[in-house]
């Protein structure tokens, strides 16, 4: 039995969690809160900020792990990749940690290794951006280090950028900084995958459609092996590219990419799985691999097969549907259909964010989403026909 430190101790973190002591080991959990979602499923819970890394170094020297991990949160890299080098322990590196929660290093290093990024600029007033805005019309304004696409803003005139710019800026935790960038047209997707001795290999792509409110937020991803549009293997291949160039040494990884005249260009990429449980219930799903389970042995120097994932061959029928709810706005009075959902034999998972007496509103970012559902199987067309099934089922009753 090891000791396992998991950084972060929300609703993603927990499949981790169970992987790590299904496998016969002891796990302590750092969140900021003593009711965080995960601490049940610990042996330990530890109160502390994820952005704090002396508390959280408090914490290990206490405790002295085998091995610190998280997963589907980009603010917990920095601070794993900070105690495991401090404690001697196998990781990704504070150097990688930062090339993959900081935007700015990001798209810098994508444009110096020949990876299509939009163009952009570092800013840190909006007088910064006017240039980009100028130039193209129409850009993105994001923080350099926050997820969940918090202040994340289509910028179409110099009034939308001065009004939204400090909000955004809000959300950037290293520095008070933000990115401008060309928004660039075209569908956006998904790539999880796994290092494994500085190899990576995809599990698992999505496309993506957005809010109508909001075209920065994921409203429903669909997941496949294959495409009928577009270049499943040229996305595979160009992800592959970019993380093998970083360096980064082993774990899960999470990129977004946006399709646009034949290339695809990176939106953004994580050293960690996707959130939403995307790595802890979709991934093992479509893939079939142990993913989690990888990511706990490789961190304790364990031996791994890495043959089994390099020679996979994947079942090209899994489909996959994950739907966030958009339920309008009101008081919530109660929810309708909850039953038929939890028990649908396709569910792989579902979680509702409000209860009665809540108030809800379009969401601003995703962390603000009122709830989702994920249901797959090895038929498409029926995984569509159940996933607007429930749509039409689950309702929420307003006051």
């Amino acid at each position: 039995m090891a000791k396992i430190m998991v950084v972060c101790g929300g609703d993603w973190q927990i499949e981790l969690i169970k992987k790590a002591k299904s496998m016969g080991h002891y796990v302590i959990c750092s969140n900021l809160y003593e009711n965080s979602p995960a601490f049940p499923y610990a042996d330990v819970g530890e109160v502390a900020d994820v952005l704090d890394k002396e508390t959280n170094l408090k914490i290990a020297l206490k405790h002295r792990p085998d091995a610190v991990i998280t997963d589907q949160s980009d603010i917990a890299v920095p601070t794993v990749a900070y105690l495991n080098e401090k404690l001697g322990l196998r990781g990704i590196g504070t150097d990688k940690a930062d090339l993959f929660t900081d935007k700015s290093l990001q798209r810098k290093f994508c444009k110096e290794h020949g990876i299509p990024v939009p163009d952009f600029i570092l800013c840190s007033t909006p007088e910064e951006a006017l240039p980009l805005l100028e130039k193209h019309g129409k850009m993105i304004i994001k923080p350099i280090d926050s997820q969940s696409s918090r202040g994340v803003f289509t910028i179409t005139s110099k009034e939308q950028l001065f009004e939204k710019y400090q909000e955004t800026l809000g959300w950037s935790n290293r520095a008070k900084l933000f990115m401008a960038e060309e928004y660039i047209e075209g569908r956006e997707f998904t790539i999880d995958g796994l290092v494994i001795n500085g190899h990576h290999y995809p599990l698992c792509i999505s496309v993506k459609e957005m809010y109508p409110h909001n075209p920065n937020i994921s409203m429903m991803q669909s997941y496949s092996y294959l495409s009928d549009e577009f270049d499943y293997d040229l996305l595979r291949k160009t992800n592959k590219q970019f993380i093998e160039s970083t360096g980064l040494p082993m774990g899960l990884t999470h990129s977004e990419y946006r399709y646009h005249d034949g290339q695809f260009y990176i939106v953004e990429a994580g050293a960690r799985g996707g959130g939403s449980n995307l790595s802890g219930k979709i991934v093992p799903f479509v893939s079939e691999i142990d993913n989690c389970g990888y990511l706990i042995k490789e961190a304790l120097g364990e031996p791994v097969d890495e043959d089994a994932v390099k020679n996979k061959v994947f079942n090209s029928s899994k489909y996959v549907v994950m739907r966030f709810f958009d339920f309008g706005e009101g008081i919530v009075d109660n929810v309708k259909g909850e039953d038929f959902l939890k028990n649908h034999p396709m569910l792989l998972d579902y979680q509702l964010n409000f209860k009665v007496g809540d108030e809800l509103k379009k969401p601003k970012y995703g962390r603000l989403r009122p709830g989702h559902f994920i249901i797959g199987s090895d038929n498409k067309e029926r995984v569509i026909e159940e996933a607007n099934k429930i749509l039409n089922t689950v309702k929420v009753v307003y006051r």
